[in-house]
């Protein structure tokens, strides 16, 4: 390693890991910056579960103060036709909660990465330490085609 280069390792801060498989043998994984003992955020967590007031897709170009996040990660398994070989990736999805405990929800994986960026740093955002977050579309290389992304609000 270059001498000149400082190693930092990451943890996501105010985060809470959430399991809701009762038998342990999910694949799933799941984490939230909601305070899950206050009832008012546990009722926000178990209704963005089942529907989500928004998608964050439609809210394209506009500011969310962010006083919440749960961010899922699943295994999306395909078996290659020609081979038949099977083919685990990881799928995300994300859902923000906003000052007026409405919820945004995406399964893009570049919001999701953009967001992760983001909470590697800053950490996750809370009540206390909300986040003011741009939801962003980025055209990709293919015409037609854009990425959903967000970015820290100026």
């Amino acid at each position: 390693m270059n001498e000149n280069v400082e190693e930092r390792s990451l943890v996501v801060k105010n985060a809470t890991m959430v399991s809701s498989d009762l038998f342990g043998e999910s694949k799933s994984k799941r984490l939230t910056s909601l305070d899950l003992t206050d009832e008012e955020q546990i009722d926000m967590f178990l209704n963005s579960q089942s529907d989500a007031d928004y998608k964050l897709n439609d809210v394209a170009g506009k500011t969310i103060t962010v006083i919440g996040a749960t961010i899922g990660e699943y295994p999306n398994e395909t078996v290659n036709e020609e081979t038949g070989e099977l083919i685990i990736r990881k799928k995300h999805s994300l859902c923000l909660f906003d000052e007026e405990g409405k919820s945004y929800v995406t399964g893009s994986g570049t919001c999701y990465y953009s967001f992760a960026s983001i909470v590697a740093l800053k950490g996750m955002p809370t009540k206390e330490n909300p986040l003011k977050l741009e939801i962003i579309k980025v055209p990709a290389e293919t015409k037609g085609h854009e990425y959903l992304k967000v970015k820290i609000a100026k």
